[in-house]
């Protein structure tokens, strides 16, 4: 990415350099990552704090509609991690596997409740909404579990 030189009046809201001149590149920063591809900035949700795949707020562009080297932003993906290990190395996925990660269902659910209730005891999330974060998390296990 590079600064954009509108003119000496940029800084008031008038361009007088049209088309601008391209000034020197910027960094874009980006959050990091932890080994599964979740970011580990902000405010961790039970979801990603507990995961059962990598989530994404940027999906790949489809060839039919151009660009396929670019990113669609704003259109997230997620990316379910196996349910077993034996599904991880028949489709050479490096992340470890959901069985893998959590023992039981009940144990996975403990997880995302305690999660969940950090975020309460640090006033990011209400109690009351505790009940429906573990309910629907039960609900994506299952069925990440099932599309393996």
């Amino acid at each position: 990415m590079a600064y954009l030189d509108f003119g000496i009046e940029q800084d008031v809201g008038l361009a007088t350099l049209l088309p601008p001149e391209l000034g020197p590149m910027y960094r874009a920063l980006v959050s990091d990552i932890d080994d599964d591809g979740n970011e580990l900035s902000g405010v961790r949700h039970p979801e990603i704090a507990v995961p059962l795949a990598t989530y994404t707020g940027w999906n790949s562009r489809h060839p039919d509609i151009g660009a396929a080297d670019q990113a669609l932003f704003l259109a997230g993906a997620t990316l379910p991690f196996t349910p077993d290990a034996a599904e991880r190395g028949r489709k050479g996925d490096p992340r470890p596997a959901i069985e893998e990660r959590y023992p039981s269902k009940g144990l996975y659910l403990e997880e995302v409740e305690a999660a969940a209730l950090e975020l309460v005891r640090e006033r990011y999330l209400l109690e009351d909404d505790v009940e429906t974060i573990v309910r629907l998390a039960g609900r994506r296990y299952d069925e990440f579990i099932r599309l393996g």
